[in-house]
């Protein structure tokens, strides 16, 4: 009834305009002393508050109390959008008391993150902005930290604006990278890793083929493929959905198809593989079936054998090679990362299908560009 009656008082302040106002004592209401009376878009991000506004659209937001003439109290919250647009929403006490424990419980988790930062030590830096950079953390104050870089010097950083802050290892300070991508496909072959909720590429392929994937969950994503070939008169694409199960920090397991759709049919590969390593360096091992309209060929499954391995900053080593009946082929190469775009380049090599099939040629290449949660 608390909340029905918030929304009623709601309405008619709406309708009523200054009649109501006249009748009602109205006061701003501090949810929390950690964010005070206006709450900003840095402290929305860092507290995890208000999801169904995005941080695109946000601008501040503040709690108003009302209380009528006859003694009953109303919460509401006031969001001011950045086109300056306000919208309103009803909360109750009860809903009000849990986002101040949020708050305070978010703050004991920063606090305790804090703690666990090292002076001098190297970390790798994303901010909300989407900027990235690495650097050593020299000191920590209540709400910045310092970082000496080597191209930009001493930078001071808002704590509110830090969106991702990693220690990294003594391996990835020596060579002086931070992460880039989650290791979920070789070339073209997919590995058992995920893309995490948020996280998304594009791709060309060879020219002719363009590619797009979206992680949903941390464990479920899909993606699409669609050919071009001019003049050819093809019409189709293909659909790339995969579940990944982690079974340790190291070792996963996944499933998933490549499902072609045209207008003279449809066939594909469901597919089942496991992962061992993590993003910067991984093998995996996996078996794929035809599928069509028909049901699924349970003879001739193909085979794939593939792995990964960061030797540099930039640098990735790569090779998958396909077995399938009785003879292989495959690529190897490597993939020049960056922390948005990367572009890969692998040979082709064949053996047993054909003795003119026994060579090695440069055959794939592709360009990737990365939305959305970089690490």
């Amino acid at each position: 009834m608390s909340r029905l009656y918030a929304y009623m008082l709601l309405v008619i302040a709406l309708l009523a305009g200054h009649g109501v106002q006249a009748q009602q004592k109205e006061r701003t209401l501090i949810v929390s002393a950690l964010v005070g009376e206006v709450i900003d878009l840095p402290e929305k991000i860092q507290y995890s508050l208000f999801p169904a506004y995005s941080a695109d659209e946000f601008q501040f937001a503040r709690f108003l109390e009302f209380q009528s003439t006859d003694g009953l109290r109303s919460i509401i919250l006031q969001v001011t959008l950045r086109n300056g647009d306000e919208r309103t929403q009803a909360f109750t006490a009860a809903e009000f008391e849990a986002l101040r424990r949020q708050i305070e419980s978010r703050r004991e988790e920063l606090n305790r993150a804090d703690a666990a930062l090292l002076l001098d030590a190297t970390y790798s830096v994303e901010l909300l902005t989407g900027n990235s950079f690495i650097g050593v953390l020299k000191a920590q104050r209540a709400n910045e930290l310092d970082f000496q870089t080597i191209d930009l010097g001493l930078l001071t950083i808002r704590k509110a604006d830090i969106k991702n802050l990693e220690l990294l290892t003594a391996t990835q300070q020596r060579r002086g990278w931070a992460p880039v991508g989650n290791g979920t496909r070789i070339f073209f072959a997919p590995t058992a890793r995920s893309l995490r909720q948020g996280e998304g590429y594009v791709q060309n392929v060879s020219i002719f083929l363009l590619g797009a994937n979206y992680g949903i969950t941390d464990n479920f994503s899909m993606g699409v493929l669609i050919p071009i070939l001019p003049g050819s008169g093809f019409t189709g694409l293909a659909l790339t959905p995969k579940l990944t199960l982690p079974i340790s920090e190291q070792f996963r397991a996944g499933f998933g198809a490549l499902y072609f759709i045209t207008s003279e049919g449809s066939a594909g590969v469901a597919y089942g593989a496991a992962t061992y390593g993590s993003a910067d360096s991984n093998a995996t091992l996996g078996v794929g079936y035809l599928v069509s309209s028909d049901g699924i060929a349970t003879t001739s499954p193909v085979v794939v054998v593939g792995g990964a391995t960061r030797i540099s900053r930039r640098v990735s080593l790569l090779s998958e090679t396909y077995f399938v009946n009785g003879g292989l082929g495959g690529l190897a190469g490597a993939r020049i990362s960056g922390s948005r775009i990367s572009g890969s380049l692998g040979f082709l090599y064949a053996q047993g299908y054909a003795q003119e099939l026994g060579y090695i040629v440069p055959a794939y290449g592709e360009v990737t560009y990365r939305f959305g949660k970089t690490k």
